[in-house]
């Protein structure tokens, strides 16, 4: 073989060399390409899903401190309406109140509206703790979701209808009730005090009420406000933990019982 033919041989085979190199890359940059776009997606995937948990997260958190802020703007006042109504409640079960206020005394009227204003007062702050709250999470352990089952297990209590219990108020009718106690005033949310309360009474809460106001001397309702007194004194004790406010031993809880004494400040007629 001359040194010509030779030489176009190598040519071609360093031709044919050079095009399977140049193939051989090509499919290489183009397995890269697509390698790369897809860690690239799988990246803003994963960023996406990142930035998702983390909003998702944050919103919690944010969720859980406003549970907590309203909570603790509302704690004094809901405590102090859910411990007022308890202490009737002890008074007309354990203490005759209704007995010794009856329909023959000068005080009956009395004695009848503000029982019915404390458990406006309770119903009110009770209200307008669910509207700030009920687009909030609560957290899993706080005290917040224990007042909020607390808060449940009072509005069934009051509106179950086992036995035919007199006393009985439908969760709408609770809800109206407060609602109608609900005072705004320069940004401020708040109760109605007794003296508005009675002068409202006859155009706000008389309807309302209609059936509960005589309700409440008939002693078949006894075991239903025993029962009502029982759990607000424990929301009375998930409110202040710490009994900073009210002792254990005013609430009946010192020996694990809810039990108040009438000699801590139970005894009188309230």
């Amino acid at each position: 073989m001359d040194t010509a033919l030779i030489s176009v041989i190598g040519g071609i085979a360093a031709t044919v060399a050079s095009v399977g190199v140049a193939l051989r890359e090509n499919r290489e940059a183009k397995r890269l390409a697509v390698l790369n776009g897809s860690l690239a997606d799988e990246s803003a995937r994963l960023s996406s899903a990142l930035e998702t948990e983390r909003d998702e997260r944050k919103a919690l958190l944010d969720r859980k401190l406003s549970a907590e802020d309203v909570l603790t703007r509302y704690r004094e006042p809901l405590a102090a309406a859910a411990m007022d109504l308890q202490s009737r409640c002890y008074n007309i079960v354990h203490l005759d109140f209704f007995g010794k206020f009856g329909s023959g005394h000068e005080r009956h009227d009395d004695a009848l509206v503000t029982t019915l204003f404390r458990l406006a007062q309770y119903l009110g702050w009770t209200e307008i703790l669910r509207r700030e709250v009920q687009y909030l999470s609560f957290p899993e352990e706080d005290d917040t979701r224990r007042v909020a089952q607390l808060q449940s297990d009072i509005t069934r209590r009051l509106a179950s209808s086992d036995a035919d219990e007199p006393l009985m108020i439908w969760a709408d009718e609770q809800r109206a009730i407060g609602e109608r106690m609900i005072v705004r005033d320069d940004g401020k949310t708040y109760c109605m005090g007794y003296a508005h309360f009675r002068d409202d009474y006859d155009a706000c809460f008389a309807a309302l009420f209609r059936r509960t106001r005589p309700d409440l001397t008939d002693t078949a309702a006894q075991q239903r406000l025993r029962d009502v007194q029982h759990l607000l004194c424990q929301l009375v004790a998930t409110l202040d933990p710490k009994h900073l406010r009210y002792s254990k031993e005013q609430l009946g809880l010192s020996d694990g019982c809810i039990r108040p004494s009438p000699n801590k400040g139970y005894g009188s007629a309230r």
